[in-house]
């Protein structure tokens, strides 16, 4: 099975901006990613009012917004049939919120990662950063599994990361609960370490995803690899 020019449950090096197009309109039930937030790791030395005081927070290419971000947005409304999650850093949740906000066939919400075990790094000069954004929206009268549940999300961050900025399996597996049924297919034009990927296999759903590092799509298919012969 295709979805346009690409095969169902495949993960591929593509740059999203030139694959997506290649993808059909209303082709996806959901669209879960995290996005390069653009301003993650700051030298600690140049936010330090003194030299050295704060340890550096590197997120290698995480830090890097490889795309015009309406343009992105463009491409994942006109894809989607169903919800979308998009993980952002805090300069780019108004962008987010407002374009889909602004779609009078959709319904948006700010949502929030609770890190229940971040990291202490830094902790002794200001407060543990436990949090992290989501904009979540929805269009009208399509998938939503859940009841009277709140938008912030109580998940530990995970041990062992492969890529940098890594979400937890267990919450891509919740987000992916409440919005699809089995079968239907979630797209990750971001998709790093293949996080979707799995949690979309471990609950019977298609997926499809696009990252632009060659390095790490052969890690994410080696994780799907594994769920292959776990089972």
């Amino acid at each position: 099975m295709k979805i346009g020019a690409f095969d169902i449950n495949t993960i591929t090096k593509n740059d999203c901006m030139k694959a997506m197009p290649l993808m059909p309109s209303n082709s996806v039930d959901l669209i879960l990613t995290d996005i390069p937030y653009g301003n993650v790791s700051k030298n600690g030395e140049e936010r330090a009012k003194y030299s050295g005081q704060l340890r550096k927070l590197d997120k290698e290419d995480a830090d890097v917004e490889t795309f015009d971000l309406i343009e992105f947005l463009d491409e994942c409304y006109r894809l989607l049939k169903g919800s979308i999650y998009i993980f952002c850093g805090i300069e780019q949740m108004s962008t987010v919120f407002d374009y889909f906000d602004s779609k009078t066939d959709m319904t948006t919400r700010q949502c929030i990662w609770h890190k229940t075990n971040p990291s202490p790094v830094n902790g002794q000069h200001y407060w543990i950063h436990a949090i992290e954004n989501c904009v979540y929206a929805k269009k009208r009268k399509t998938t939503f599994n859940q009841h009277c549940k709140h938008n912030v999300w109580d998940f530990p961050a995970g041990r062992g990361k492969i890529h940098p900025t890594q979400k937890p399996l267990g919450l891509f597996k919740y987000l992916i609960e409440s919005s699809t049924f089995e079968g239907e297919v979630v797209f990750d034009p971001c998709i790093g370490s293949g996080t979707t990927a799995v949690a979309a296999r471990e609950l019977n759903r298609q997926y499809i995803g696009f990252d632009i590092s060659e390095e790490y799509v052969g890690k994410a298919n080696e994780r799907l690899s594994a769920i292959h012969i776990a089972k």
